[in-house]
């Protein structure tokens, strides 16, 4: 009996085409580039960006940098961006209002110095303030454990001494009364700090400063708390790049010449506003170039 060829199977028309196309995002995009574009509108870097999406570590750096200057992945990238702002219901007004209010903030509303009164400002005849009768016992405490040590009959004979009315040589006493408020003003009559005070750092709530346009956070270090505060002369060269104050034939120099012109400007009067700058902009360069 004559065996029977089998007839080679057909493949489906299209069936490349589809294993082609599940290499390509729907973006159009290759899977490789689309996820660097994802990764990269999350926090603008590159390099962790190209890494995330798969390239090597090695060459991590040059990869972004690359991927970053090819046009397709430029336009996927603004367009993820404006997805973004959209879904937060983000307009441009509010981010150049948020990068003004940097530009043109108080560092004093999150960190200051402050003279304050020392403790011999407002005492009676600028005696030495105490202030609560608290601390005043617990300084006598500590004076009297000072000198008796751990002898508990020594400690008593300075107590038997005090309650008879008499007076420990050194010890300290409260004829300038209590209420020492530290948050008062120097008294210009005090012959101890001759109105001087004491120098102070004060440091807003975190709490309240949160919202402030300055406020970056907080680190605890060696030397106590350090306040971090936004960069306002990079806050308000955005906010001229924003406006569209650099002109195109500006070479290199242009960013250190607009942060003197910051400078110019802070100290400027009338208050700042953009109105302001943008009408001003060519004076404040050519004051630049004159000087």
């Amino acid at each position: 009996m004559a065996t029977r060829k089998q007839a080679p199977s057909k493949t489906k028309k299209g069936a490349g085409k589809a294993t082609k196309k599940a290499d390509v995002a729907p973006s159009g995009l290759p899977w490789g580039r689309e996820h660097f574009c994802l990764e990269y509108v999350k926090d603008g870097n590159a390099t962790r960006s190209a890494i995330a999406a798969g390239y090597s570590r090695n060459s991590a750096s040059e990869q972004g940098y690359d991927l970053l200057r090819n046009p397709q992945i430029k336009a996927r990238i603004a367009e993820l961006q404006r997805e973004i702002a959209q879904e937060l219901k983000i307009e441009h007004a509010d981010i150049l209002k948020r990068m003004w209010d940097t530009a043109t903030g108080d560092p004093n509303d999150l960190v200051r110095v402050e003279r304050r009164s020392c403790r011999y400002c407002h005492g009676v005849d600028h005696q030495y303030q105490w202030k609560t009768e608290r601390e005043y016992r617990d300084a006598v405490n500590a004076f009297l454990h000072g000198i008796a040590g751990n002898d508990h009959k020594a400690l008593i004979a300075l107590g038997e001494v005090i309650d008879a009315g008499n007076t420990v040589p050194g010890m300290p006493d409260d004829e300038g009364g209590y209420g020492y408020d530290a948050t008062a003003a120097p008294s210009l009559d005090c012959p101890e700090c001759f109105g001087e005070g004491v120098t102070t750092v004060q440091l807003s709530d975190s709490r309240e400063a949160m919202s402030h346009p300055l406020y970056e956070g907080v680190k605890q270090t060696k030397d106590g708390i350090e306040v971090k505060i936004a960069d306002r002369a990079k806050a308000l060269e955005q906010v001229a790049r924003h406006l569209s104050f650099f002109k195109d034939e500006v070479k290199l120099g242009a960013s250190a010449e607009l942060l003197e012109a910051a400078r110019k400007i802070n100290a400027a009067s009338p208050p700042l506003d953009p109105a302001y700058m943008r009408d001003n902009a060519s004076r404040l360069m050519d004051d630049e170039g004159g000087t």
